[in-house]
């Protein structure tokens, strides 16, 4: 028992490495979403997380993979927003309606983002072989959000195999209308198209 306890705790020196990486993450998030992936340097990185140049090389040997460990953190916090919803949701409509009021407030409390980095961050989270993994985990998340209502908690039809990819496919939507559009108010989108969908399930309620 007391070895299995050991092993899983993180020696100090796996926790140097955790805190260094969270570190220099936020810091270049932070500064990718001001300003853009592309107009961020290394040396801005470095310099506002208190960093050395050799020592960031050596967790991140490029600004890619940055790029790519953050839109993994993303992934992951998007698939546990889902799986609350999954948890908490006593119906499909309420399951939907509780993931779409969390992408809502997410995006409120991001607050305003270069477009250019939310596009990064989209193509290396899904259209890349790095993404793959991201790409299955979302979708997996999403299908196992909708079967966790029965077939009469979808609409006539229609099964939760194509109601899933329909839900994530309008996600996909409006994140791209985001990066592609200045004058797309994203918060609002979000909400309409939650409430669409929605309105296509079948109110189970007695």
């Amino acid at each position: 028992m007391t070895s299995t306890a050991a092993e899983k705790t993180p020696s100090r020196v796996d926790r140097r490495v955790q805190e260094f990486r969270a570190r220099v993450l936020k810091t270049a998030e932070s500064l990718f979403i001001e300003q853009g992936v592309e107009a961020t340097k290394i040396d801005q990185i470095c310099e506002a997380a208190d960093v050395a140049k050799r020592t960031l090389f050596n967790h991140f040997p490029t600004k890619s993979d940055l790029v790519l460990a953050l839109s993994r953190e993303s992934v992951s916090q998007f698939v546990a927003l889902v799986d609350e919803a999954r948890r908490h949701g006593a119906s499909n409509r309420e399951r939907l309606q509780r993931l779409f009021d969390g992408l809502h407030d997410q995006t409120r409390d991001l607050g305003p983002v270069h477009p250019e980095s939310v596009g990064a961050f989209f193509q290396v989270a899904l259209g890349t072989s790095d993404g793959s993994e991201g790409e299955v985990r979302l979708s997996s998340a999403i299908r196992a959000l909708i079967e966790a209502g029965g077939p009469e908690d979808l609409p006539a039809n229609v099964s939760a195999e194509t109601f899933a990819e329909l839900v994530l496919g309008a996600i996909y939507s409006t994140t791209l209308e985001w990066v592609h559009r200045d004058d797309y108010d994203i918060e609002r989108h979000t909400a309409q198209i939650g409430a669409f969908l929605i309105s296509l399930l079948p109110d189970t309620n007695p």
